[in-house]
């Protein structure tokens, strides 16, 4: 049952922190701004779960793999249509964030 508690509460603090930094962002940039960063996320979110598919061995597989690499291409795809500004925001704050997880961790 404390596992449980612990488990809750880490989600919790998870999407505290979240809702902090979406909110921090969407009062520093301008909206548009921050719909594109959150694009960038998102659709970095998904490439780093396809390339995780694409490694995962036959019997693991719920899909064929071709579904795995033509959404890893699409992701990739879609962020280089994004504002480079967006893109180049976006690649600031998850570099930030795989640094802190990295010390943190």
């Amino acid at each position: 049952m404390i596992g449980l508690f612990a488990s809750a509460l880490h989600k919790l603090r998870a999407e505290l922190t979240q809702a902090a930094v979406v909110l921090c962002l969407t009062m520093i940039l301008d909206l548009r701004d921050a719909i594109g960063l959150s694009g960038v996320a998102v659709l970095t979110y998904y490439a780093i779960t396809n390339a995780a598919a694409l490694t995962l061995t036959t019997d693991q597989r719920r899909w064929p793999r071709a579904y795995a690499a033509v959404g890893l291409v699409g992701c990739a795809v879609l962020i280089v249509t994004l504002p480079l500004a967006a893109v180049i925001t976006g690649s600031i704050v998850l570099a930030v964030g795989v640094a802190v997880r990295a010390v943190t961790r």
